[in-house]
């Protein structure tokens, strides 16, 4: 992770130097993106580059620390408006996340995925990675209102969650290859919220 100096900097410092690696990550796999066009793109030096970061898998986990916590704050704010409501709250959080997502993020993260020789990431970030999801899932669970739920459990909205967000994330990919499609986008995942809210069998009285 980024050194407490980088933490230290101005705000508008820190985004600098996130944009420019960002710029460069989207540009090329992982494995061949330039420190010295970081670098460079952010105004810094190569030392003061190396007094903030070990290397670039750092600054790659605070860019990925930085959109967690942006995530985090969204969707506290859509279950408030939402008033715990799931449902809503997913969809809102879809109005406000997936289609305000830059370009630039989905296809650096295009390029993390893609690249064959991109298992080091991961792994590197992924020890982290798993620290980080437990605090956020448990703010998404405290936030919503589970009270009509047949198992409250957090292991079952976890996985609920995971499922929601594979949706997400395949109406979010075909959004930025047809963005003209927005409301064609919104009322198919708004169907799929309906099946997973409700399911696809008829309900037999007893």
């Amino acid at each position: 992770m980024p050194t407490e100096r980088f933490y230290n900097l101005p705000a508008g410092k820190k985004n600098i130097i996130k944009e420019a690696a960002m710029s460069e990550f989207a540009n090329v796999p992982f494995e061949k993106a330039s420190i010295n066009k970081i670098i460079k793109a952010a105004g810094i030096s190569r030392g003061s580059f190396y007094t903030y970061f070990e290397d670039k898998h750092d600054i790659l986990a605070y860019i990925f620390e930085d959109v967690g916590e942006h995530f985090q704050d969204t969707w506290e704010e859509c279950a408030k408006k939402s008033n715990g409501d799931l449902w809503k709250t997913i969809g809102h959080f879809m109005d406000e996340s997936v289609f305000t997502t830059k370009e630039k993020f989905i296809q650096l993260m295009k390029n993390i995925v893609d690249g064959v020789q991109l298992f080091g990431v991961t792994n590197h970030l992924s020890k982290e990675a798993i620290n980080e999801q437990l605090p956020i899932l448990n703010i998404m669970y405290e936030s919503i209102d589970k009270s009509k739920f047949k198992d409250q459990s957090i292991e079952a909205f976890g996985v609920l969650i995971s499922m929601l967000f594979f949706e997400m994330f395949k109406g979010l990919e075909w959004y930025f290859v047809h963005p003209e499609d927005k409301d064609k986008i919104k009322k198919v995942f708004n169907k799929k919220l309906e099946i997973f809210q409700y399911g696809i069998c008829k309900q037999e009285l007893i």
